[in-house]
């Protein structure tokens, strides 16, 4: 079984119950009051499908990228070749787009451009 992908605030969420709590009381728990998560620990289970509970705590779980670091992944591909000098003049124009989108659309995004 391949593991479930879940938000970061989920993963989180997890981490901290995991360490604390057994698999079973996790799932006991969920199963009785699936809303009751109130800690900021893990408030992010809160209503979280009780497949994805499961599927996490005994296949374990990855935290999706945000968007954010999505755009830096895919903006560092094209200046890891610049850099090194093994890029295109296509693949310099790529990285410049994004840098000019993220400019354009007001994002702010560490390691991008700023």
């Amino acid at each position: 079984m391949s593991k479930v992908k879940v938000s970061q605030d989920v993963a989180d969420a997890l981490d901290y119950v995991t360490r604390n709590f057994s698999n079973e009381a996790i799932i006991d728990a969920h199963v009785r009051c699936p809303n009751g998560w109130h800690m900021d620990e893990n408030k992010a289970l809160k209503g979280l499908n009780l497949d994805v509970l499961c599927q996490a705590l005994y296949n374990g779980y990855t935290a999706e990228k945000t968007p954010d670091e999505k755009v830096l992944e895919y903006f560092n591909a094209y200046r890891n070749k610049i850099l090194d000098g093994t890029a295109t003049p296509t693949e310099e124009l790529v990285a410049q787009a994004i840098e000019t989108t993220c400019f354009l659309l007001n994002l702010k995004i560490k390691g991008v451009n700023c």
